[in-house]
């Protein structure tokens, strides 16, 4: 007879409700999380807290322990307590936490906690919370994304923890008082990896990420960057617009272009716009950076949008409704065109105008290798197809395009250099080939991270002044000015920050004790069958409010070229044909 456990009668639902929301909130710092994108994860307090409490037993099924009400409220409480101290923030801190509660479920469970399984287990927030609390955790799942997530959390990190980084730089020294303890070593050589194909990719691919030269007519023009005069800047990133021709024959078909706002910083003290300069006489327009307070904030924030839909004609003033621009991209004519380049002059964001310099490197670009693959017809969350955008790799230039199979390519070549430094630091043939995996897919995650940033779908925001990442949504939206990251550079959007930061979350991944884990590309209604003691556990699938597998397909072609060859049983899609050697 099952007895009635502590999740049936009550839980301290404020305080979980606090934990969780913290949970979720960016800017926490470094989180599980942050190892790779996914959507509508549940929140570790709330997985936690709910695997305490489906094993822990409610003190009124003992009343021969505690006959009245009031003892039984006494123990509650003191459950209640154990959970409470789960709920604090940045629990990994805290593995006593962890422990304390693996204590408590051992004495309900006879001494051997059951096996917690996962059939939706997506992001895998409950099977690496069962992982932290010492169940043996095992995570199913159909998307080959979400699968390999959850392999991350519980096959790969808990090999290699608590050892010491094998790269040359980092292996022999201690990390801070405690020695290379959990999964600082394996973060410590992402890091190493991570910059050395940042070093490769520069010398490989660096001519297509210039510097940008303040000119001394420029500098002229803005009293507050005469210091800039002459020098070179390192670039942050790129602002361009998309561009339809003019529906109205005045303007003799030359392409105009669609900005949804003129801001380039709409920060106080700090506002910078472009300003459009139009001689309709001779068809021709270009822009200028402005700086100071502008007389007509709302016509700044407008851009070239049209108010009844749509946008209006630089040259000629005629509206460009969205049938229109949908039936040329259907056609495959719609452009771009860069409005404005974002500098680092140490004091701040510098907007400069475009240079021919500027352009004609960003067009220099010819990738070739990069997946050739197919978005689809229709799918939750997409409306780029309506627009001409058909397949993954039309939603990238071709300087990122270039830049990501690059990155691709030196993450499949890295054998050679970690498993030569692995032997070095006396791991055996086989232990050196297999970290070597774990390092690559690590780094793999991180190519996604950077795809998130490092595409033509990502708005510039005026107000934090940086390229935002493609998928802060639940979709694909069409975008019509967006930035292009300086891939190779050291602010947002870079593979130097993206990998870093990846690397900052693999050191929080493991947590006190853990048990044993493995994730499967499995069924959900047969996965497990013939397991005993087994504990389902789940986030159920929120049916079609989420295209998982579409949305999820934008990393899955990436993650097939970069490491298909080591998970051949996840990356297997026929559908989706595309070049899958390197270039």
């Amino acid at each position: 007879m099952m007895r009635k456990k502590l999740i049936e009668v009550a839980l301290p639902l404020p305080e979980i409700n606090d934990a969780s929301a913290y949970d979720k909130m960016p800017g926490i710092g470094p989180h599980p999380k942050g190892i790779h994108h996914w959507w509508a994860r549940l929140p570790l307090p709330t997985a936690r807290a709910i695997l305490f409490a489906s094993v822990v037993d409610d003190p009124q099924a003992h009343p021969e322990k505690w006959p009245t009400e009031e003892e039984q409220s006494k123990e509650r409480e003191r459950l209640f307590d154990i959970i409470r101290r789960m709920m604090q923030k940045k629990l990994h801190e805290n593995p006593t936490a962890y422990e304390e509660a693996q204590r408590e479920m051992l004495e309900h469970c006879d001494g051997k906690l059951p096996t917690v399984f996962d059939p939706f287990a997506g992001g895998g927030s409950i099977p690496l919370e069962a992982n932290r609390l010492g169940f043996e955790a095992l995570a199913g799942d159909l998307n080959p994304v979400a699968v390999l997530l959850n392999k991350c959390n519980l096959e790969l990190v808990p090999r290699w923890l608590n050892r010491a980084p094998i790269n040359p730089e980092d292996r022999t020294r201690i990390a801070g008082e405690e020695g290379w303890r959990g999964t600082y070593g394996l973060a410590a050589d992402v890091r190493y990896y991570a910059k050395l194909i940042h070093d490769l990719a520069v010398k490989r691919i660096g001519h297509l990420y210039p510097m940008v030269k303040v000119t001394n007519e420029f500098a002229k023009e803005r009293p507050d960057l005469k210091f800039l005069a002459g020098k070179d800047l390192p670039i942050i990133a790129w602002i361009w617009a998309r561009t339809v021709a003019s529906p109205n024959p005045a303007a003799r078909g030359k392409h105009v272009p669609l900005i949804s706002t003129f801001w380039l910083s709409n920060k106080k003290g700090s506002e910078t716009w472009i300003k459009p300069v139009v001689d309709k006489d001779k068809g021709a327009f270009h822009f200028e950076v402005q700086r100071g307070v502008p007389t007509n904030r709302s016509a700044i924030a407008a851009g070239t949008k049209n108010g009844r839909g749509g946008f209006h004609c630089l040259l000629t003033d005629a509206p460009i409704p969205f049938d229109y621009i949908r039936g040329e991209g259907q056609q495959g004519r719609i452009g771009f065109q860069m409005i404005a380049v974002v500098a680092d002059s140490r004091r701040g964001r510098t907007y400069l105008p475009v240079s021919a310099e500027q352009l004609d490197t960003a067009n220099s670009a010819s990738p070739t290798g990069y997946p050739d693959s197919d978005l689809p017809e229709e799918a939750l969350g997409f409306r780029v197809q309506n627009y001409g955008i058909r397949k993954h790799f039309q939603m990238f230039t071709s300087r990122q395009l270039t830049a990501m199979t690059t990155i691709s390519d030196m993450i499949q070549t890295l054998d050679e250099h970690i498993v030569k430094d692995a032997i070095s630091a006396r791991l055996s043939a086989e232990e050196a080939s297999t970290y070597a995996c774990t390092v690559r897919t690590f780094l793999a995650l991180a190519m996604d991270r950077w795809s998130d940033f490092n595409n033509a779908l990502c708005r510039w925001s005026p107000s934090n002044q940086k390229g935002m990442s493609l998928l802060g949504r639940q979709a694909l939206p069409m975008i019509w000015d967006f930035s292009e990251a300086n891939g190779l550079g050291d602010s947002v959007g870079a593979w130097t920050t993206c990998s870093n930061y990846v690397a900052d979350c693999i050191e929080v991944i493991a947590s006190g004790r853990r048990g044993l884990g493995q994730a499967s590309l499995v069924d959900a209604a047969t996965g497990m069958k013939g397991r005993e003691n087994l504990l389902v556990s789940t986030d159920p699938p929120y049916y079609d409010n989420i295209g998982y597998a579409a949305l999820s397909d934008f990393f899955y072609v990436w993650l097939r070229r970069t490491i298909g060859k080591d998970y051949p049983e996840m990356f297997i899609d026929p559908a989706l044909k595309f070049c899958y050697a390197a270039a």
